[in-house]
């Protein structure tokens, strides 16, 4: 299948060669992608500006989430490049066939085995204890395949160009200091064990089913207030697809999947957990399990390629946290449902121009199954934990290619996503001076709508793009201070702003004489809330890059 012009990739090997200790810090090497970093491990993507729910992140095209509240685990945390054959990044609002790509989408395909039998190793050392390492065999023939694996990474906390440990970096009477025992203790240690097995029932036909178990323990993040005990995974993944239907129908598949975080954090290893009975002063116990379907087919119709299916998704998402005033429901065990169809087109109208038309439908269902509606009265007037939504989304795109070296693209489409349950429902009142934390039930989908274009170049020795966005988003949803009906202490909590973000991306790369190739990359986005008329937050600053790599095909050199 062609790739869209909207679309990069990072393959197995990229990641391999790069010092990258999970998959948002690898992915920083596409350009238009950063991440925030809260710690040694578990880095957040951001596209574009476009960061958290706003980004879909699939693994073999199954949604996965994470538990925390505050993100720790970020949906890409729990899918280890032990298991990874490709990673696809769509950019922008191109993306018809999962629900809510606001911003983009990244779906990491996991290993098919090669015929015949195999053995992987690989192996990563650096400073601080640093080890990656991931083992796997398998074997295949023409009929059945099957793969397995394990990855064990383990570090302990780094320093940074100052010489301080991210452990030490808060000032020495700060209660979020780690204790003077914790300094030097272990950053993470992740154990990943997984398997995968296919198999032919006929030349056209291929079911897959595939298990990983992650368990990750003593996970740091200075970022925040609060360190994870453990975050244990499990994710079940089915497919079934047929080739060669009829003379029309090309392909069907049809999937099925199944996923569960838990995650357990507390402040025990900060000097706030000093002197307390239970070894913390505050705790959150956080689960997530999402479970859904897909059926979809592609055709040849007029000329043309079409595509359609439907899904559905179902995700759970429990949180109770324990304060020193006691045990709240802050994630009051919230229950979403999303079921969607789409159609996507893609016709060639003359010889050198294509266009693609896509559209999606969705309807969303949202509810909390535990009372926390004081709360969101007390800070927004309404009580309502019951909401439905329906929504459409769209895009036009058109490639035109004068040659075989050169390609023209534009496009432009319309996304949209439903608040997510910690934004609508979250409730957490805070002791002391400390500023309440809830959500607002009341918020509106985000919408973004935008245009992008570019042109890009494939000779021979030189390989380059250069592409273009402009986004216009309603009812962004931010992260705003508010004060709640007296006595209500001020809160923590979301609101809808209109808001514009706009840039580009370039990459290029020359192969030279003595098997040397140079390459480069820059990016920048320009964010901003309209409403308030002032720069939007957790935007990524101009980054670029240069490397120049000598590579024999067997052992390869580079400096970046």
């Amino acid at each position: 299948e062609e790739a869209q012009s909207q679309e990069d990739s990072l393959d197995i090997q990229e990641i391999r060669e790069s010092p990258a200790r999970d998959l948002g810090e690898a992915l920083d090497a596409v350009e238009g992608v950063s991440f925030i970093r809260k710690g040694a491990i578990a880095n957040d993507i951001v596209l574009r500006g476009f960061g958290r729910d706003n980004l879909n992140v699939l693994v073999d095209g199954a949604r996965i989430y994470g538990a925390c509240p505050n993100r720790m685990d970020p949906a890409p945390f729990h899918v280890d490049f032990a298991e990874i054959e490709r990673v696809t990044v769509i950019k922008g609002p191109f993306d018809v066939k999962n629900a809510g790509s606001l911003g983009g989408i990244v779906n990491a395909d996991t290993l098919v085995p090669e015929p015949g039998s195999h053995v992987g190793l690989v192996t990563l050392f650096g400073s601080y204890d640093n080890v990656n390492a991931a083992f796997n065999v398998s074997c295949a023939n023409e009929r059945v395949d099957a793969i397995a694996g394990y990855s064990y990474k383990y570090s302990l906390p780094y320093k940074d160009a100052e010489g301080n440990r991210i452990t030490e970096l808060y000032p020495p009477a700060s209660p979020n200091r780690y204790r003077p025992e914790e300094t030097d203790e272990r950053a993470y240690l992740m154990n990943t064990y997984w398997t995968k097995f296919g198999f032919h029932p006929s030349d056209d036909h291929r079911m897959e089913l595939s298990y990983t178990r992650q368990e990750a323990n003593d996970v740091i993040y200075p970022y925040l207030l609060m360190d994870a005990e453990y975050d244990d995974t499990n994710r079940f993944n089915w497919s079934y697809e047929i080739h060669h239907l009829n003379p029309s129908l090309d392909f069907l598949r049809i999937q099925a999947y199944w996923n569960n975080v838990r995650h357990d954090m507390t402040d025990a290893r900060r000097q706030s957990s000093g002197g307390k009975p239970a070894g913390y002063s505050m705790r959150t116990f956080a689960e997530t399990c999402t479970f859904g379907g897909k059926a979809g087919i592609e055709s040849t119709i007029a000329s043309g390629e079409l595509s359609a299916g439907v899904d559905y998704y179902f995700r759970n998402w429990d949180a109770e946290t324990t304060l020193p005033t006691g045990t709240q429901d802050s994630v009051p065990d919230v229950d979403t449902a999303n079921i969607g169809a789409y159609l996507e087109y893609m016709h060639p109208v003359a010889d050198q121009v294509s266009l693609t038309l896509g559209g999606r439908l969705d309807y969303t269902e949202t509810e909390t199954e535990k009372d926390r509606e004081e709360v969101y009265h007390l800070y927004h007037g309404t009580a309502d934990t019951n909401i439905n939504q329906s929504s459409g989304s769209g895009n036009m795109q058109i490639v035109f290619k004068p040659n075989k070296v050169l390609e023209l693209f534009a496009g432009a489409g319309i996304s949209v996503r439903p608040p997510d349950p910690v934004e609508q429902f979250f409730a957490l009142l805070r002791p002391m001076d400390k500023p309440n934390w809830v959500g607002n039930p009341d918020l509106d989908s985000v919408k973004n709508r935008e245009f992008d274009t570019g042109i890009k170049y494939e000779g021979s020795r030189v390989k380059t793009k250069l592409t273009l966005f402009y986004s216009d988003v309603k009812d962004y949803i931010a992260v705003v201070d508010i004060i709640g009906t007296p006595p209500a202490k001020p809160a923590r909590s979301y609101q809808n702003i209109n808001a514009t973000l706009y840039g580009g991306e370039f990459t290029g790369e020359i192969e030279l004489p003595l098997n040397l190739v140079l390459s480069g990359g820059m990016a920048y986005t320009y964010g901003r809330d309209d409403t308030l008329n002032e720069p939007l937050a957790e935007i990524p600053p101009l980054e670029g890059n240069a490397a120049l790599k000598y590579d024999t095909g067997n052992w390869f050199m580079e400096i970046q």
